[in-house]
């Protein structure tokens, strides 16, 4: 009981802090989004839809009182409001599973919807650090629980170690290794220019204790998946940072060290690592590549896709092993790729406008570094924009082999990208209002201006 009710303290907190400060209901989304709390709490938020209640009065806050200097209109944005306008399309127009799929859309809408929405309401350095902050400190209570107990035990693969338990969300070993890796390079941005919490040394080392307990938690799942994030978020620091050698070899130690610990009893850990090698021999693997040739035949009279949850209707046929020498055949297996996933579900105009969002975000978050390295006081604004790259690399890459295509850490890291370019475009007026010439003063005349 004391838990729930603490849970309905934080987010009434969030609610009605919002009417003196908009952009903190946003925060209280990132919250209830990321953090969970319905499925943490024993009762109250987890009888009422805590995160609708939340989103609309977001929106009604801003619309009523916060509407100031809104982002100018972006390819990004642009993209996003056309990914809700195709996947409603889809949905409503003949799905292959009309239930089964007004049930994914209507959370993914909110999660498509909301992100569109983010970068008018977080718009300064202080509310973008608090977003940054408060997705990251939400996911530390799903994450810490997994990386203490992967540091006490080893870890285990399809263990549910977390705050909750389930085969989905952040209680899936992919997934969570997933954003694991992909807030460690805000994570490093953070400990270098924080100014909502103090430089203090202790501070620092917190964010690098989070950094450790991310890779922990990642290492800890066992997830073939994970290996191959670490090895994108290794090379992206070693491209991206200006300490290449410093932060490699402090990953690459700890990478070691983790891998090691969880390899202690009787090498579970780096037997299954080989198994990507062996994907043919694994009908967890191989099924993925049965249903990716399914989805690849259904798309043939399926151009657009057959909505959300299509996945359902399909059918292959695994080979059978020493047990069970007679193939095996399964019904309804998961797409286990985003690609995929938005193929099959959306067909090729939404997978083109997913691969779209992906590049466009990606080249407005180079643009931003390359322009805010230019301009003084915006050293912030060029690393975070250099740290997203590589946190937006990871889900693309990761993403291959997981079906994630529509949770919330794929749209807050476009969001991000708008809310980069945004901070850039008002620099730089504010720059070029400082260096034009002040040519008229109070009593001048025209002439005198002119003569000028």
């Amino acid at each position: 009981m004391l838990r729930s009710l603490y849970i309905s303290l934080i987010y009434g907190v969030f609610l009605f802090g919002g009417l003196v400060a908009p952009f903190t209901m946003g925060l209280g989304y990132v919250w209830v989004d990321t953090f969970t709390p319905q499925n943490v709490a024993y009762s109250i938020v987890n009888e009422i839809p805590v995160s609708a209640v939340m989103a609309v009065a977001a929106i009604l806050a801003y619309l009523l009182l916060d509407r100031k200097s809104p982002p100018a209109l972006n390819v990004v944005t642009l993209l996003v409001v056309v990914m809700a306008g195709w996947v409603t399309f889809t949905t409503f127009d003949d799905p292959v599973r009309p239930v089964d799929a007004f049930g994914k859309w209507d959370w993914a809408i909110k999660t498509i919807v909301f992100s569109a929405f983010m970068p008018a309401m977080f718009r300064s350095r202080v509310q973008i650090e608090a977003f940054l902050q408060i997705y990251i400190f939400s996911l530390s209570g799903q994450l810490l629980p997994f990386a203490g107990k992967t540091i006490l035990t080893g870890g285990r693969y399809g263990a549910s170690l977390g705050l909750v338990e389930g085969n989905g969300g952040l209680a899936e070993g992919s997934h969570l290794a997933t954003v694991c890796l992909l807030i460690i390079p805000m994570l490093f941005h953070l400990r270098r220019f924080t100014v909502i919490l103090p430089r203090w040394r202790i501070i620092k080392l917190g964010y690098v204790g989070l950094a450790v307990a991310c890779l922990a938690a990642c290492v800890g799942t066992f997830e073939r998946t994970a290996l191959v994030g670490l090895a994108v978020v290794m090379l992206g620091f070693l491209l991206r940072s200006r300490r290449r050698i410093l932060y490699g070899a402090i990953l690459a130690g700890i990478i070691a060290a983790g891998s090691g610990y969880v390899a202690t009893s009787k090498n579970e850990w780096v037997e299954r690592m080989k198994t990507i090698g062996t994907y043919s021999q694994d009908n967890s693997a191989f099924g993925r590549i049965l249903v990716w040739e399914w989805t690849l035949d259904f798309v043939k009279t399926h151009p657009y896709g057959g909505g959300f949850n299509s996945y359902l209707i399909n059918e292959i046929k695994l080979p059978g092993t020493k047990e069970h020498p007679e193939p095996i055949i399964d019904k309804g297996r998961a797409f286990h790729s985003i690609y995929f996933e938005m193929l099959g579900e959306h067909g090729w105009v939404g997978l083109g406008i997913f691969l779209s969002l992906f590049a466009a975000s990606f080249l407005t978050l180079r643009s931003a570094a390359i322009r805010a390295k230019r301009l003084p006081g915006m050293e912030w604004c060029h690393d975070l924009a250099r740290m997203l790259q590589i946190s937006i690399v990871v889900p693309m890459v990761c993403g291959a082999f997981i079906g994630i295509a529509f949770q919330a850490e794929f749209y807050y890291l476009f969001a991000l990208a708008v809310m980069m370019r945004q901070q850039v475009r008002v620099a730089e007026r504010m720059a070029r209002a400082a260096d034009r010439p002040a040519f008229y003063e109070r009593g001048q005349s025209i002439s005198s201006i002119a003569a000028a």
